[in-house]
């Protein structure tokens, strides 16, 4: 049997470690691996900025099964990457003779289990459990890895024929586990590349800050950025400490001192508030919140029923942060109050406030999902912001360092990351309707959750306050708007249309969506050209047709279907290019929970095996 995996990150790696860990049993398996920066894949590379950080901390961190896997492959466990930075890295690094293998041993001394590490140091994790792979396969079993780009798959009889530019290999299955593609740009995107080749003008299009080219952006002068997510912190790290600029603490706060190379970075997006920083993380092996009002009972019975209003569900989501919120604050302020009995009313009247005044909790303290969205509603006058943004983020900060169990905002907003195999339950399972999934799960949860749960180191969020102090960053308020003028870029937020900021240099602070029809992979054009692969999308009860952006697979299996709806045998695709028919695609997996990305690569590897198992019987 003969296996192509198209991709080298996390997901390839980890549908490469299921197969061979069903493959006891196979006589001969050749694997063959492409990935044009090798195992690791692009975003983990090790030829990048150390400064640039996982936003997971490490001891949460795995490419290993454990013993909560609930699908049905054998569980081969392993150290995640705080057990594999203490005990296995630094013989594996010095052995290999990386480049940055003092910066990397240094790295690994002085991690501790809830810290940040470099993208750097989680690359070189996936290329040592790439190597530990091959010490688990049997004698029938290789795998070869490609340092290429797959342009085409094309289907032969009842196999496929995989294409680069040096390769050409006929194999009887192939995994397609991309990332994130680099786009066609949008039509608001063109016109804005299209002014600053016009007009010799600095226009970075949405990307990794990594893959960005910031030379030319010079010492003090103005430069936008749109978005104020994980790619914006990139950036400002970039621009500012790796120029010199040095961060130290004074008088128990931390100032930046420049180095006179920064340039003057402006930024805002749509919500006008940078994502909140993660919080300190005080949680163990393997512990979640468990939900008291989305149940696995309770999302049962709505899968009998077959389908359920999207709005209650998220009505009931929103209970449960809350109850996480009001349960630890108690904890953290109220003795008096008796926790079991206060949880026992507020679950049974769905978290009334007769809940909150019975047990004397003060109301200036009450959970307000209307600030919770839209933090700077109280402000009005462009001035005032700067000052509202640096008391934000020391809340922010100070709400983080509390912890992930002892803080009760941090907490609440941490256990959005435990529910999401809830919200997957109802996606995976089509319980809401179409109209429903557009503005319920897509238009308004989505971008709120990744604002509140999926959100910069710590130290990030510090760093910006202490940027903004330093006069090195202004945001500029909500509703961001960019239009061009005389040879610049000009910006503003609508909340403030009178004050304006014009510039020559203008970067997308974001990563490109999952836009399949848009991507330049030149496979992906291909799958869709032929009509190997087809786009996923659904019909709102206005007619209008909504294209996702994903390829579209069978849910269960992630196997392709093909234009005409047929489901193609033995060509997977999971991971990143599915999301908008999956939800989160991107989220590391994470020990002792039962990962979602590792049960999908255990589902692709046990249908290969089980359609392996059905062609041997039939001979």
């Amino acid at each position: 049997m003969k296996i192509a995996i198209v991709g080298g990150g996390p997901r390839g790696l980890s549908v490469l470690e299921r197969i061979v860990e069903w493959s006891r049993e196979e006589q001969v398996l050749q694997i063959t691996m492409f990935d044009p920066n090798g195992p690791g894949g692009k975003v983990w590379r090790e030829s990048q900025s150390f400064a640039l950080m996982m936003n997971s901390v490490v001891s949460q961190v795995t490419l290993f099964t454990d013993e909560t896997l609930s699908t049905n492959g054998p569980v081969a466990k392993g150290p995640n990457l705080y057990e594999w930075a203490k005990n296995e890295a630094i013989a594996y690094i010095q052995k290999h003779h990386f480049e940055h293998r003092v910066q990397l041993v240094e790295e690994c001394e002085k991690l501790e289990a809830n810290d940040h590490c470099s993208r750097v140091l989680y690359g070189i994790y996936q290329k040592w459990f790439y190597e530990y792979i091959q010490t688990r396969m049997t004698e029938q079993t290789s795998v070869k890895f490609f340092k290429d780009t797959v342009r085409a798959v094309k289907m032969h009889e009842d196999q496929f024929l995989v294409y680069t530019r040096a390769v050409e290999t006929t194999v009887d299955y192939v995994i397609l586990a991309l990332g994130h593609q680099e786009n066609e740009l949008t039509e608001q995107e063109q016109i804005l590349a299209t002014y600053a080749s016009e007009h010799r003008l600095f226009y970075v299009s949405p990307k990794n800050a990594a893959d960005a080219h910031l030379e030319a952006i010079t010492e003090n002068s103005p430069v936008l950025l749109r978005g104020l997510g994980l790619v914006f912190f990139d950036y400002l790290t970039l621009l500012t400490s790796e120029r010199g600029g040095i961060f130290k603490e004074k008088n128990g706060e931390l100032i930046y001192i420049p180095s006179g190379k920064e340039p003057k970075i402006i930024a805002g997006s749509g919500r006008g508030i940078p994502y909140h920083a993660r919080g300190k993380n005080q949680k163990g092996y393997g512990e979640e919140y468990r939900p008291r009002f989305l149940k696995e009972k309770s999302l049962n019975k709505i899968k009998r029923k077959g389908q359920f209003p999207a709005e209650r569900f998220f009505e009931l989501l929103k209970k449960e942060v809350e109850f996480v919120y009001y349960t630890t604050l108690i904890k953290e302020g109220y003795p008096d109050v008796n926790l079991q009995k206060f949880s026992e009313e507020f679950v049974r009247t769905k978290g009334a406030t007769s809940a909150l005044t019975k047990y004397g909790l003060n109301e200036k303290e009450y959970w307000d999902w209307s600030v919770v969205q839209h933090p700077d509603q109280q402000i009005h006058e462009s001035e005032s912001f700067k000052h509202f943004m640096i008391e934000y983020l020391t809340t922010d900060y100070e709400d983080a360092k509390k912890g992930t169990l002892l803080g009760p905002v941090t907490a609440a907003f941490d256990c959005l990351k435990d529910l999401r195999d809830e919200i997957r339950f109802m996606l995976d399972h089509q319980l809401f309707s179409d109209d429903d999934t557009k503005k319920w799960l897509w238009d308004w949860f989505t971008p709120l959750n990744t604002f509140l749960s999926i959100g910069p180191p710590l130290e990030r969020t510090a760093e910006l306050k202490a940027l903004i102090k330093a006069g090195i960053v202004t945001i500029i308020g909500p509703k961001m708007k960019i239009e061009t003028e005389t040879d610049c870029f000009v910006a503003y937020s609508e909340k403030f249309p009178d004050k304006k900021y014009k510039t020559q240099f203008l970067i997308e602070a974001r990563v490109t969506k999952t836009a399949n029809q848009l991507s330049l992979n030149p496979l992906m054009q291909q799958l869709l050209k032929d009509k190997i692969a087809t786009l996923h999308q659904f019909v709102l009860d206005s007619e209008e047709v909504v294209q996702t952006g994903a390829l579209s697979v069978n849910r269960k299996t992630n196997q392709l279907l093909s234009a005409k709806g047929q489901e193609i045998s033995g060509l997977f695709c999971y991971g990143i290019p599915t999301e908008g028919l999956h939800w989160l695609t991107a989220a590391t997996s994470r020990p002792g929970i039962d990962p979602w990305n590792l049960r999908e690569a255990d589902t692709i590897a046990e249908t290969i095996f089980e359609n392996k198992k059905k062609e041997n019987t039939a001979e």
